[in-house]
């Protein structure tokens, strides 16, 4: 009996949706997938839609791994594809046990059977175990349920019956843009990459904006900003792009203040308003920032208040419940916290106190003496592209 390689790929969130919505999300996802895999080098692969799977073929196992980092995707397991007939079955599994077994190991069946058989999950479990331990008795197998060796997974859908026994894990999420567009406030330090893949994940369209501050910070501060971002289109099936937002004026209109207190807040609305029009433009329904409640001093509870009060679009903050260390496993986990923890030239214009509580009838004040508005305006109309992947 002919066999062939294909990676299933499972999702779960997009089942809970409604006919036509899962339809339009299972295509988007087949679609992102396919990109996906090509963008690592594979050839491409062909796309099959079957009812809470999607089936890759074409492409060696290894692109499993592809597979599981695109978005949506909870499992990626490179099976064994054969004919749904229980005899064909059993013999792959006891194939499979031989390659993989030695003395002494354990072992477990997981079946799942779809669809009208003849036979159904229990039949295959007791079938394919006791078939295993026949063949292979003379290693000395064992079966155990609950803290296996090697697992064999069984799925037996319609007439095609697969058998894997890797599951890389996925990603999860939505697929990527089904649910609009959001501009990023991306410093490349560890909190912003890890709030924009967060909202990446959720199947937002994501439009990264450094601002740049040139002079006021170094350029192993843009470079980092860049590298994150090269770490994060990783996950995109798209075309990506970074892009900049001059800030130099700003920062020098800001030193011009004053009290020096209330830079941070100015530099971060003038940020916002910048974000904003740019959102404007791009017809993007939100801003995404990396602040984590009472990290910094621009981070407090009445200072996030007077940041929202200077935009008219949703602020999302993905990360604002957890705490360093949460953050950073999180980074770890999606590739760039050895890029983001790196010491860079940060900037020069922080003061040695900042201020925690901030009134906002102050800063407004000190904004139109300041003429910042204006500024960010002006900004906002020589936004570049630095990076596209």
């Amino acid at each position: 009996m002919i066999t062939f390689v294909t990676i299933l790929a499972s999702y779960s969130e997009i089942a809970l949706k409604g006919k036509y919505v899962r339809r339009r999300l299972e295509r988007k996802l087949g679609n992102d997938i396919k990109k996906m895999v090509i963008a690592a080098g594979y050839p491409e692969p062909d796309i099959t839609l079957k009812f809470g799977r999607i089936y890759v073929d074409g492409v060696p196992n290894e692109a499993a791994t592809q597979v599981s980092k695109t978005f949506g995707v909870v499992w990626a397991m490179p099976a064994k594809r054969t004919t749904a007939s229980f005899e064909v079955v059993i013999d792959q599994v006891v194939e499979e046990a031989r390659k993989k077994m030695n003395r002494g190991d354990s072992f477990a069946i997981r079946p799942k059977v779809v669809g009208d058989h003849p036979f159904g999950s229990r039949d295959l479990a007791v079938e394919a175990g006791s078939s295993v331990l026949d063949a292979l008795k003379e290693r000395d197998i064992h079966v155990d349920l609950d803290n296996p060796d090697h697992t064999f997974y069984i799925e037996v859908r319609d007439q095609e019956a697969f058998i894997y026994t890797e599951m890389v894990s996925g990603v999860m999420g939505l697929p990527y843009g089904t649910q609009g567009s959001m501009v990023s406030l991306f410093s490349g330090g560890i909190d912003s990459p890890v709030s924009t893949w967060l909202l990446m994940k959720r199947g937002v369209r994501v439009l990264p904006l450094f601002m740049d501050q040139t002079p006021y910070i170094g350029e192993s501060y843009i470079n980092r900003a860049v590298k994150s971002f090269e770490a994060i289109a990783d996950y995109v099936p798209e075309e990506f792009h970074l892009y900049s937002a001059p800030m130099g004026d700003i920062m020098e209109r800001i030193l011009e203040t004053e009290n020096r207190r209330y830079s941070c807040i100015l530099c971060k609305r003038s940020m916002y308003r910048i974000a904003y029009l740019f959102a404007k433009s791009e017809k993007a329904k939100g801003i995404i920032t990396g602040e984590s409640l009472g990290q910094v001093a621009s981070q407090t509870l009445d200072n996030l208040f007077v940041l929202d009060r200077s935009v008219e679009i949703p602020v999302i903050r993905p990360i604002i419940g957890l705490d360093k260390v949460e953050i950073e496993k999180i980074a770890r986990e999606i590739g760039t916290y050895d890029i983001t923890a790196k010491s860079v030239d940060g900037c020069t214009v922080v003061p040695e106190n900042p201020a925690t509580r901030s009134n906002i009838e102050v800063i407004t004040e000190i904004e139109e003496k300041l003429n910042l508005i204006e500024l960010c305006q002006e900004a906002s109309k020589n936004i570049r592209i630095i990076q596209s992947i």
